[in-house]
C-alpha cells in the first residue's frame, strides 16, 4: 500500500474540484511514501515551494507519505491496518465490522490499495461507507487490469457504478483509469454503464489501476447490495441473448475467428470505447 505522485494528484484534484475536507482523513493501511522529492517538486510545485527545506528533507526521510501529507494538508491521517507490523493507528481487520466509535468519524477516507486484499470486500465497503462523515469524500486507488496475483481481486468500472450508489448512501463522482507507473497516463470516464447503455471497458497491455472519488450522501444501510448495470437494465434478456449469439454464429462461420477477434479488438471496441473515455491531465 502506497501513494505515488499520481496519488497525490488524484487527492488535489479531489481537493480543488470537491472541496475535500481533509482534516479528518482516514487511509486503509499505512501508506508508504512512494514518489521522490524530485517528483513532489516537479508535480506538486505549489507545496514544494512553501514547505521548509529542512521539514522536507525531514519528511522524505521516512518512508509513509504521512508527514507530507500533513505539511499539504495542515492534518496528519490516522491509518486503520488488520496487522500490527507497520503500527498503524487503529488496528482493525476490515472483513469484521469496525466498532462504533469510529462510526461517521472521518471527513474522507482514502484507499491506496487495500479492498483487492480483503476478501469480505461488502463488508470492507459497508465499513468504509459507515466511518464516513455525510458529505465525506472517499478516494479509492486500487488495480482494474494485469495485476493478476497481486491479491485476491482486480475491480471493474461497473463494481464501483454499482455499489457507489444511492441505495448504498453514496454518490459516485469520478472514475479514471490510470496507467501504472505512469503520470501523464490518465483517462476520465465520461458515463457510466447506465448513461452509456452499455458496458464501460477499458483494455491495455499493461497494469492500469482504476482511481474513484465518491461522496457520502446519507445513511449507510445494514447490508451493502448492488447488481451489474446490464442484468439490473435487462439488456441481456433471453430472446436478445439468442438474436445476438445467433448473428455471432453466423459471422465465426464467414470468417477465421481470429480476424473476430482482431476486428473486436484492434478496431470495434477502441472506437466505442472511444465515446466514453476522454485522456485528461490531473
Amino acid at each position: 500500500m502506497g501513494l505515488r505522485i499520481t496519488s497525490m494528484l488524484i487527492i488535489e484534484y479531489a481537493r480543488n474540484h470537491y472541496d475535500a475536507d481533509l482534516s479528518e482523513t482516514l487511509t486503509l493501511g499505512r501508506q508508504f511514501r512512494a514518489f521522490s522529492r524530485r517528483e513532489f517538486a516537479k508535480y506538486l510545485p505549489s507545496y514544494a515551494k512553501v514547505i521548509a527545506p529542512d521539514k522536507l528533507s525531514k519528511d522524505f526521510h521516512s518512508p509513509y507519505a504521512e508527514e507530507v501529507f500533513a505539511d499539504m494538508y495542515g492534518s496528519r491521517p490516522k491509518s486503520l491496518d488488520g496487522f500490527a507490523h507497520e503500527e498503524p493507528d487503529i488496528l482493525h481487520d476490515l472483513n469484521k465490522p469496525v466498532p462504533d466509535e469510529l462510526t461517521e468519524r472521518f471527513s474522507c477516507l482514502i484507499d491506496g490499495g487495500t479492498m483487492e486484499h480483503v476478501f469480505h470486500v461488502p463488508m470492507l465497503l459497508h465499513n468504509c461507507f459507515s466511518m464516513l462523515k455525510v458529505g465525506g469524500l472517499y478516494i479509492s486507488m486500487v488495480p482494474t487490469n494485469n495485476f493478476n496475483g497481486h491479491g485476491l481481486y482486480q475491480f471493474s468500472p461497473d463494481f464501483f457504478y454499482s455499489t457507489f450508489s444511492a441505495q448504498n448512501g453514496m454518490e459516485l463522482l469520478d472514475v479514471f483509469i490510470v496507467k501504472f507507473s505512469a503520470k501523464d497516463k490518465v483517462w476520465k470516464i465520461a458515463q457510466s454503464p447506465k448513461e452509456a447503455g452499455g458496458r464501460v471497458q477499458f483494455d491495455v497491455n499493461t497494469q492500469t489501476e482504476i482511481y474513484v472519488i465518491a461522496r457520502k450522501t446519507g445513511k449507510t444501510p445494514e447490508e451493502i447490495t448492488a447488481q451489474q448495470t446490464d442484468y439490473e437494465e435487462g439488456w441481456y434478456e433471453e430472446q436478445k441473448s439468442i438474436t445476438n449469439t445467433a448473428k455471432r454464429d453466423a459471422l465465426i462461420e464467414k470468417a477465421p475467428r481470429k480476424l473476430v477477434y482482431l476486428f473486436r479488438q484492434f478496431l470495434y471496441e477502441p472506437l466505442k470505447r472511444r465515446k466514453n473515455i476522454t485522456k485528461i491531465k490531473l
